[in-house]
């Protein structure tokens, strides 16, 4: 718009600056406005108007409401007595900014609206009554010309306009409110952009004021001054572009303010996890969780809510988990089954879980909350009482601070509010469950030393009657594989031999990509899908454990052996473990270990020497290169990854390439 307009507008600007509270008035008029033009359907009588009561809408003191009331009034008389469209409007336009000249940007366009609005609001009352059974309204209707046909469809845009106008006024009265914000800063340059075009932007309310009663003023005539009244779309989309604009702005400052918030609970939370020590960790969780709710958490065993203060004595194991990922895991029965061994809740740890949001294009909030109150529902453990709690500077300090990427962590906070710094005790958890208590590197590092490497430490919790094959001496096969050519010729081999050995054998099949019964007549257990992807998380736990333990994958048995297992998983073909007592692992593709037990003849002679499992191990070994080399995928956030890996098959250097996978929502 041409700048000697603005310049005009602006030279009608007092001095005096004053300002009221918008946001009592912008109740009334929105009540008004938004329910005259919602509600407007068919002006010929089926709309019924019902604007909710503001009577008890206070403006201000007795003496602001009564000065704001009798503005609102003399404005109103003036756009209805000046309201003819053409030249006039704009003299209209100029006299409206000087009688609001003492007022401060908002309020001006504010009482414009408020004053449009009493006109508004009458007009559409009369029309009901004209539609309705009233005498007198009826008798009025007989005096004054009815409606040209059109002029009905004029209400459709103008309904639209007022919608727009309502809308970038309450924009404008936004923008002054945030000066008070605490957390945003006026001196921002987008602020003062924005505040430059305000007299712009109320230049436009006023003026589409006036338009709007110079229509309703020539409703049910034809008047050739009325130029303006074809042009009601086109005023709409200049409101909605302005709106779009001034929207634009104002949300860059809320994230300017929000930037500011987050640094600022960055520095709190920071400046309380650096201190040596506290009284308890309820000044931590409190930072963390809520400042003053008195009741923030949900106990999924007993169903009720508890305080943070009933947390203050204990350790407590924050675990961290992407709200989607946490929904389709297996991981939660697994935990649930460990956190509850004993039959009871902890008495000396709490576990809280904080969901960790990931806004994305499919998931909306109501699916976000959903899912949410399902998991709540499901765990035997902490969690917030709403998701509504999870401020987002929390989530983001999380993960900036504490390097949470993806997968689900847990961080531990001592009953003296100190936390396990550069620690990720979710291994610890889920190989030793409540035995690992408290949850330190100390703690990790003694169960190392007393833990013994074999078949037990892998399926405990997956596959429990292991643990009993065990201590009585049984042997153990896991096998998995999709080929059921070969998974046939396997057990039925693996069977023959172990009656030729005279060992007592219990087999267990894992694949998640099976979906046949064709295994169980041969298996002693089938682990479904969701307890293979267990097996798989374990296997992960435990190099993970490994290596924050401080091990080097390239000299650690545990770790190769692991990534081994990881590569014959991820290898789409069949592969087979064979073990013996806490202790003896056999490890191999499939094609391997069938030719070992098909050539028993060859080793059987080693078996009451050496035992059937190292016998076994020695003769794979001896055989060679399987056909085909190993390949298997590990995240690239993983810690203690190789510098550099021989294939377990060939012993040839593998090479490193990234994949990208898409896990969904």
């Amino acid at each position: 718009m041409a700048d000697a307009v603005i310049r005009t507008i602006e030279a009608t600007h007092g001095m005096d600056n004053f300002e009221f509270d918008t946001e009592p008035l912008l109740l009334v008029i929105e009540d008004i406005l938004s329910l005259s033009a919602n509600d407007h359907r068919d002006i010929q009588g089926s709309a019924d108007i019902r604007i909710t009561s503001a009577v008890d809408v206070k403006l201000g003191n007795d003496s602001m409401q009564k000065r704001l009331v009798l503005k609102i009034n003399a404005i109103s008389w003036e756009i209805l007595g000046n309201c003819s469209g053409g030249e006039n409007m704009h003299e209209t336009v100029r006299a409206i900014f000087n009688a609001l000249s003492p007022f401060f940007w908002a309020g001006k366009g504010v009482i414009a609206l408020a004053a449009f609005a009493v006109n508004y609001g009458e007009f559409w009352l009369v029309e009901q009554l004209r539609s309705s059974n009233n005498p007198v309204a009826q008798s009025l209707a007989s005096l004054e010309p009815l409606p040209r046909n059109e002029q009905l469809t004029m209400f459709q845009d103008m309904s639209q306009l007022v919608k727009a106008i309502l809308k970038l006024g309450k924009c404008i009265c936004e923008s002054f409110n945030l000066q008070s914000h605490k957390y945003f800063r006026p001196d921002e340059p987008v602020y003062n952009s924005m505040m430059a075009q305000i007299p712009e932007y109320t230049y436009w309310i006023i003026r589409s004021i006036v338009i709007c009663q110079s229509n309703l003023n020539a409703y049910g005539y034809t008047t050739s001054s009325n130029i303006e009244a074809s042009n009601l779309s086109m005023l709409v989309e200049k409101v909605n572009e302005l709106f779009s604009a001034m929207r634009s702005q104002l949300d860059l400052c809320y994230q300017k303010a929000e930037k500011n918030r987050t640094a600022e609970v960055f520095q709190k939370l920071k400046r309380l996890t650096e201190m040596t020590s506290h009284k308890d960790n309820v000044i931590i969780l409190k930072a963390l969780i809520s400042e003053d709710e008195d009741m923030p958490l949900y106990d999924g065993y007993t169903k009720s809510l508890v305080s943070i203060e009933s947390l203050g004595k204990k350790t407590v194991l924050l675990y961290l988990s992407e709200l989607k990922h946490t929904y389709k895991s297996p991981a939660l029965s697994i935990f649930s089954e460990m956190y509850l061994a004993t039959g009871k809740k902890p008495e000396n740890y709490e576990i809280l879980w904080v969901p960790m949001l990931e806004r994305s294009s499919v998931t909306t909030p109501e699916k976000e909350t959903l899912m949410f109150n399902d998991l709540r529902n499901k765990m035997k453990w902490l969690s917030f009482r709403d998701l509504s709690l999870l401020d987002p500077a929390i989530v983001e300090y999380i993960k900036v601070e504490w390097q949470f990427k993806r997968r689900s962590m847990i961080k531990v906070l001592d009953e003296k509010g100190r936390l396990v710094r550069n620690h990720d005790a979710a291994y610890m958890f889920f190989i030793w469950g409540t035995s690992a208590y408290p949850f330190t590197v100390t703690k990790e590092t003694e169960l190392w030393a007393e833990e013994t490497w074999g078949v037990q430490l892998l399926l405990n919790y997956i596959v429990p009657s292991a643990i009993d094959w065990v201590k009585e001496g049984k042997h153990i096969c896991l096998y998995g594989g999709a080929n059921m050519e070969w998974i046939q010729a396997f057990t039925s081999t693996l069977l023959d031999v172990s009656r030729q050995a005279q060992i007592q054998l219990k087999m267990i099949y894992m694949d998640e990509n099976v979906k046949t019964n064709d295994t169980t007549a041969t298996s002693d257990v089938t682990l479904d899908p969701m307890q293979t992807m267990a097996f798989r998380g374990r296997l992960h736990s435990i190099w993970q454990s490994r290596a924050q333990s401080g091990m080097l994958p390239e000299s650690d048995k545990i770790i190769l052996d692991v990534l081994k297992m990881v590569g014959l998983h991820d290898s789409g073909r069949g592969w087979a473990i064979v073990s013996s007592g806490a202790k003896e692992m056999a490890i191999g593709m499939g094609d391997t270990a069938l030719k070992a037990l098909s050539e028993y003849d060859k080793w059987k002679g080693f078996v009451v020497s050496k035992g059937f499992v190292p016998a076994l191990a020695e003769y794979m070994s001896s055989l060679g290169a399987s056909k085909l080399c190993t390949t298997f995928a590990v995240p690239k956030t993983s810690r203690g990854l190789p510098t550099k890996m021989n294939c377990f098959e060939c012993g040839g250097e593998m090479k490193v390439s990234t994949r990208f996978i898409c896990y969904g929502d």
